[in-house]
This record gives C-alpha cells, structure tokens and sequence, in this order.
C-alpha cells in the first residue's frame, strides 16, 4: 500500500516538474522583435498611463505632420538670414538691441510692422536694400529757413532714405532742432551738418546738411576755398550690406563758373584719399545745389570717372528737368558713382487710394507742387502732406530731386 502510494507521489511531483517548467519557458522565451519594441512597465503604471502615452503619441505625430514644409514655405524661410531665426529660436531676449536714451528717441515713433507690410515700410529683403536719395535746396521765407514749413513739407511728401539738405537752418539751429528737423524728414535722430570751424569766423550762415533714416557713423566738411558761409559736408551712412554709403551734400558757389569746377575737383580729389584708405568700401554720392551745370562734366565730378554725370538726368511728370523757381536752369542733382549707379531704378510712388496706381519717373524727380495746381487731389493722393503752392511760397528757393537705388548686398 505504501509502495502504491509512494509512486502516486512520485508521479504527481514529477507532473507538477514538468508543467512547471513548461510554464516557466513561456515567459522567458520572448521574439526578438518584440524584445526590440516593448517599453519596460513599471509597477507604478495604470491603463490611464498606457492611453495618456497613446495620446501623446497621436500629438507627437500630428505635430510631425504641421513641420513639415512645403516649396512655398521653403522659399518663404530662404529669404531671411539662417542667423537671425537661429538667434530668434535660442533667446527671445536677442530679438531687441539695447538702446541709449538717444536711440530710444530715434525710434518712439516707429510701430512694430506686420510681415505683409514690410515691403511697403521698409524695401530691404535680405537679398537688396533701397534707398531713396533726395537733395533740396528747399528754403523758403526771408531767412532762408526750414521754420516756414514749405521745405519740410515737401521733403515728407517725397519720402527720402538720405536727404542731402542746403540751408540747413531750422530753429536756433541747435542739436535739438536738428534731431527734431531729422524726425520730420526721416523719422530718425541722424543727421550731420557743416563743420563750422570750415566756415567763416565758425558760423556757417547756410549749412550744408545731411538726414538719414540710417545711422551715421562719421562726418566731417572739407573747405570750399571760394566761399566762407558753408562748407563741403560728407557723412558715412551705414545701410544693410558690407558696404556704406559716403555721402556729400553740396551747395557750390552762384559765380563764376570756375569756382563750381574747382570744388567739384576737390570732391574728387579728397575721395580718391578715402578710396585709397578704404578700397572696396562704400558707394559714393554727391548731391544739391551745383548752382550751374559746369561742375556735371569730365573736368568737374566726372573726373577720374568719380561719378556718373551723363543723362538722362530727372524731370517732373510734364518732362522739365530744370530745377531754379521759375524752372528755366537746371542747378541741382543727385550724382552717383559707377557702381552704385548700375544700381539705379525708377522713381515710384503709390497712390493713397489704390495700391495698383503708381507715377513712375524712370530717370528719377524733379519734384514741383506747381504741377498739381489744377489737380490738388491727385497731389494728395501720391503726395501727401505736400501743398499745391509749397513749391511758389515766398523766397522759395530751388525743386528737390529724387533718385532710387536697389542695392544687391553681398
């Protein structure tokens, strides 16, 4: 009887061995996909922590799918500097460059601008900036003086990046009234006027000027040998790019006609010492009042090819390019050198009403309020603050000239 059961024993232990082992060879033996693909679980996790992880999956993927870029967008992220989004993902503080209290000043007036608008506000797309130049000679009253409105209004209505400015006189001329005088132009601080120590007994009676919607980084005068109420101002003017612009603002002597060369040829001359210390660095511009035409020659600011002085050169839209208040002498210009004038394009300027209408002057503007006499609205419509009669006020000295400029930066 015992040796029955001893082997009933034996027999059912030897069952639970074997079902024990065959148990234990399914839990252990795993597929090696599998073993590649399945999260370790901790004891901690619940069914609501398998379907929050389900969850984040689906969002990861739907994210996945919002990245990814199409040609249009792909264009569109190629038109910005890779540095300045690279910047913009690592710090939003990088987004704002420190300001003094003066470049606070500077700046107030400016609103941020939507993406859509930049084109309109501000024509620098990262590839070419443009820069509108304007020089005026655009006094009025019996002080030959901004104060009366007439010029400022016009230099508004024109929309200068650079205005090479003659007769500089604005309030008591002081740094304030300037700034104040660069704010009305150009929506800046900057500006750069004669060096009195160039004119006589240090007070230039009709400075020459300069305003920019850029930063100047430099300026002096060079002395105009013929003349002792104002100088040859010249300012650096830093535009996007490697390149700046050195810009003179002239206003050469009434007669004679010499004198009007001999400045020119000292322009030239001191240009080609800031060439030979700067090889490659800026374009050059000089614009204003030349008070003839002898000076727009070979012998005078085309000389060593410095600038570019053949036409065709600006008109007003009836095709009158002379530039004195009674419109019969061509006085004032906008020359530039070689390489920024194969950058020159048309003058443009867009209706108020509709964007699709434009006055287009190829060759660039004179510009004269008097044209618009008899069609005040239109002036308004592309001209705007600028007043029929602004350019027949009183002592009203010469017409502004406009030209445009597409800089390619390299």
């Amino acid at each position: 009887m015992v040796s029955k059961i001893s082997k009933i024993i034996c027999t059912l232990f030897c069952a639970f061995i074997l079902f024990s082992c065959m148990s234990h060879g399914n839990i252990v033996e795993v597929d090696d996909d599998s073993a590649d693909t399945t999260p370790e679980v901790s004891d901690s996790e619940t069914d609501e922590d398998f379907a929050a992880d389900e969850d984040s999956a689906e969002n990861r993927n739907d994210r996945a799918e919002t990245d990814v870029l199409t040609d249009e967008d792909a264009d569109f992220i190629e038109d910005y500097d890779t540095d300045a989004v690279a910047d913009e993902d690592t710090d939003s503080d990088g987004d704002f460059d420190v300001f003094t209290d003066e470049d606070n000043d500077s700046t107030e007036d400016h609103d941020v601008v939507p993406d859509e608008e930049i084109e309109d506000t501000e024509p620098y797309d990262g590839d070419s900036v443009q820069i509108r130049i304007v020089a005026g000679n655009i006094t009025s009253g019996n002080k030959q003086s901004y104060d009366p409105g007439h010029g400022i209004r016009i230099f508004q209505a024109l929309k200068p990046d650079i205005a090479l400015v003659q007769e500089m006189n604005y309030g008591n001329n002081s740094v304030s009234d300037y700034k104040n005088f660069a704010q009305e132009i150009v929506g800046t601080n900057y500006y750069a006027v004669d060096n009195k120590q160039k004119c006589n007994n240090n007070k230039c009676n009709i400075p020459n000027g300069i305003v920019s919607k850029y930063l100047i980084t430099d300026s002096d005068s060079w002395d105009d040998p013929n003349i002792n109420d104002r100088a040859l101002l010249w300012a650096i003017i830093d535009i996007p790019g490697e390149k700046d612009i050195f810009a003179v603002s002239v206003h050469l002597h009434t007669g004679p006609e010499s004198d009007q060369v001999t400045a020119a040829k000292l322009i030239v001359d001191e240009i080609a010492k800031v060439k030979e210390k700067n090889p490659g660095k800026y374009y050059y511009v000089v614009g204003g009042d030349f008070n003839g035409t002898a000076a727009v020659s070979s012998n005078g600011f085309g000389k060593n090819d410095t600038f570019y002085v053949a036409g065709p050169h600006p008109v007003d839209e009836n095709g009158n390019g002379n530039t004195n208040a009674k419109r019969e002498k061509h006085y004032d210009f906008v020359l530039a050198d070689y390489p920024l004038h194969e950058f020159q394009i048309p003058v443009v300027y867009y209706s108020s009403k509709d964007p699709e209408k434009t006055k287009i002057f190829e060759n660039g503007l004179v510009f004269d309020t008097r044209v618009y006499e008899k069609k005040e609205s239109e002036l308004n419509e592309y001209f705007y603050p600028a007043q029929k009669n602004d350019s027949g006020a009183s002592s009203m000295q010469h017409m502004a000239v406009v030209k445009d400029f597409l800089i390619e930066l390299k």
